[in-house]
């Protein structure tokens, strides 16, 4: 398997806040990866500086094999957030923008998921709950084709009974050997379908399989980000 991402000793700082200090990985393609840590750690910046919304202060950052920027934008597709709506539009506009931006954008995929998020497309994203305009976010996020998706809180905003369902939301649309990169501290709704997790804690990242977490600890993923954030 190829590499998707690769890190090499990045770091990332705000003023004096220095967010990510001398961070390396790499992720093979086909994985889905949970990013954990309370708000604040760092596991948004890293998926902007991915995304190329934020830069990276120092280090080297890949997106298959290329340098992130926007020779890259064509490769990942992010959950942004609802401010980047153009409110005035209905939803079937917002497609139809998405449609014209990205050459990689299934509007037909898009359609099938307003019908499963029971999203209006005559509804006009101004009228809409936050819930439902983060279902539209969503919506537009997984209705690319792209070898990477970041997905920062992705069951968030939504109700209880769509929280059930997103597992088989994102895990049917996204295409085979794809990589899923999902930060939530909703690890109940979500961790079954996570490959490995990165936890950030004490500006450092442990890193697990979710197999060896299971087999090797006998832990489910919460009880393991616990342990490890309780006792690092």
């Amino acid at each position: 398997m190829s590499n998707v991402v690769t890190v090499q000793n990045l770091f990332k700082s705000f003023g004096k806040n220095r967010v990510l200090q001398d961070l390396s990985f790499t992720i093979e393609s086909g994985r889905v990866i949970g990013l954990l840590g309370e708000n604040g750690v760092g596991k948004s910046t890293l998926i902007k500086i991915l995304a190329d919304l934020y830069k990276a202060d120092k280090g080297t950052v890949l997106i298959n094999g290329k340098p992130v920027s926007p020779l890259t934008h064509g490769d990942v597709s992010i959950l942004l957030e609802s401010s980047n709506l153009y409110y005035w539009m209905t939803v079937l506009q917002a497609i139809d923008y998405y449609s014209d931006m990205f050459i990689n954008f299934k509007k037909e995929k898009a359609v099938a998921l307003c019908k499963e998020l029971n999203i209006d497309l005559k509804g006009f994203i101004a009228n809409l709950s936050k819930g439902n305009q983060e279902r539209v976010l969503l919506m537009l996020a997984l209705s690319r084709e792209v070898s990477l998706y970041l997905l920062d809180e992705p069951a968030g905003g939504l109700d209880p009974g769509i929280k059930r369902s997103i597992i088989q939301i994102i895990l049917g649309n996204i295409p085979e050997n794809a990589t899923v990169l999902i930060a939530s501290h909703l690890l109940r709704d979500l961790e079954e379908i996570f490959d490995e997790v990165y936890i950030f804690h004490d500006n450092r990242i442990v890193t697990a399989t979710a197999d060896d977490i299971r087999e090797k600890y006998h832990s489910s993923v919460e009880e393991y980000y616990l342990e490890v954030t309780h006792n690092a």
